[in-house]
């Protein structure tokens, strides 16, 4: 078949697929991430209304500021967004693995939207997309040979997530290995740019992206095992994917011994940033460093470069039956049903509310009703306010639980929205400490979770 009938087949495919993940969203009426998704959106929502937030350091200024027209729409605006930079994401692994002549490109979109963890942080209000699309924009300007380009826009990757700094040094071997100290310097221009910005706007301190790390010195959520991430590849690219990155990786490493047709810039960037990115949550979760919190849904960050070492991998695989073309297409359609059908059995085509949202909701309508305008509400889950459909950096209303066992400004029917997931672990305020505050009455109790952390809330009344 033609190269060129091929691409418009591809194209076609992107359509649909565009169709299909929007109907997707539309119909979908549960939440991917009730926490930091939402509190991503809440941030990139306000923004309009409290412009300090464009520059809210744990929020991600690069993310707030491209996702806030959509967020104007509603959690389902970015959730779109969110779903154009999945769908993004493929086209660009797809582009890069074409450039770089790898077989099977075509299998490269497919394998990105189908990984296990990708299809279900795309529908959320999480950073995860946009930082796939930022760190895939950069690796195919660098393939494509646009260097300076490649700088620019990859040294926004900070500000999209932290993790950013950990991969911009690779960025900065390569543009150094080639001599172009122009590309070199522009890898600095975002962190650059904002710190002044953020330094003379909101901070007054042009330290503020060192000074005002939100991971710094952040409260120990725990560790666990060095190979957690790793016994979690299931959910996270699904074993057919996680066994040809073994192969893919396999053949990187021995590259000059065989026939992979990869560019050093592509084993550096591709298989350097995959590598990295793995390798440094792996240490930060069995550390307990940064905050981490062995959340699995960061690996969609590295998803396409999982899938482009994964078609190299498929394509060593394939030599050893490559005259069989029966073989070969077999192998390509059960790669294709394999990969869609794990991430769909796992998170589902349409997305409901589950258990904890409907809790949370039914909690939030509770305290709407006892709550009177003057009255302030302290609470800590996100989805509390969202489920108020309030601004929740209103600070004549709301206000985090921070402090609450301490506080001596209340007045009468201030609530505290207390939940006992994040009450104890980020808050550091027990139940017990709550009900011991003097005249705060216990007004409400919501039932428990039954998915095996027996999440429940608890609201309290200052009288």
């Amino acid at each position: 078949m033609e190269t060129a009938q091929i691409n418009r087949y591809i194209r076609v495919t992107f359509v649909l697929l565009f169709f299909v993940l929007g109907i997707t969203a539309f119909l979908s009426e549960g939440i991917f991430d009730t926490g930091d998704g939402i509190l991503h959106y809440q941030i990139a929502r306000w923004s309009w209304k409290h412009p300090e937030l464009f520059l809210h350091h744990w929020g991600k200024p690069v993310f707030t500021l491209i996702a806030s027209p959509f967020a104007q729409f509603g959690y389902k605006g970015v959730v779109l967004f969110n779903m154009t930079c999945h769908i993004g994401v493929a086209w660009l692994t797809w582009r890069i693995a074409v450039r770089m002549k790898l077989p099977y490109a075509t299998l490269a979109p497919f394998l990105v939207v189908f990984a296990p963890i990708s299809w279900g942080v795309w529908q959320s209000g999480l950073t995860e997309p946009l930082f796939a699309a930022t760190l895939m924009s950069g690796i195919y300007f660098v393939i494509a040979g646009r260097y300076r380009a490649s700088a620019i826009v990859l040294s926004l990757l900070p500000f999209v997530r932290t993790e950013g700094f950990l991969l911009l040094p690779l960025f900065g071997i390569y543009f150094l290995m080639r001599r172009d100290f122009i590309a070199l310097l522009l890898v600095g221009a975002g962190t650059l740019i904002y710190s002044i910005v953020g330094g003379m706007m909101v901070y007054h301190d042009f330290l503020w992206v060192i000074h005002g790390n939100p991971y710094k010195g952040e409260a120990n959520y725990g560790s666990g095992s060095l190979f957690y991430f790793i016994s979690q590849n299931e959910f996270l690219f699904g074993w057919l994917l996680t066994a040809l990155i073994g192969a893919g990786s396999i053949a990187l490493i021995f590259r000059n011994r065989g026939t992979v047709p990869v560019s050093l810039a592509a084993y550096l960037l591709i298989g350097g940033s995959f590598a990295v990115f793995f390798t440094a949550h792996s240490i930060f979760w069995w550390k307990g460093l940064f905050g981490s919190y062995g959340l699995i849904r960061v690996m969609a960050c590295i998803v396409p470069c999982g899938v482009l070492i994964g078609i190299i991998g498929l394509g060593q695989i394939t030599r050893l039956y490559a005259a069989s073309k029966a073989g070969i297409a077999a192998t390509l359609v059960a790669v294709f049903v394999m990969t869609s059908f794990n991430a769909i059995n796992q998170h589902g085509l349409v997305r409901h509310v589950d258990e904890k949202q409907r809790i949370v909701f039914a909690t939030a309508e509770s305290a709407n009703q006892m709550c009177k305008p003057n009255n302030r509400i302290f609470y800590g889950y996100p989805l509390i306010t969202h489920a108020l459909d309030a601004d929740p950096f209103d600070t004549n209303r709301f206000y985090e639980m921070w402090g609450v066992d301490s506080r001596t400004d209340f007045r009468s029917g201030d609530l505290v929205v207390w939940d006992s997931h994040l009450g104890p672990l980020q808050y550091n305020l027990s139940e017990q400490h709550l009900l011991a505050i003097p005249r705060m009455k216990e007004v409400y109790r919501s039932e428990k979770g039954t998915d095996g952390n027996n999440h429940y809330f608890v609201i309290c009344r200052y009288e």
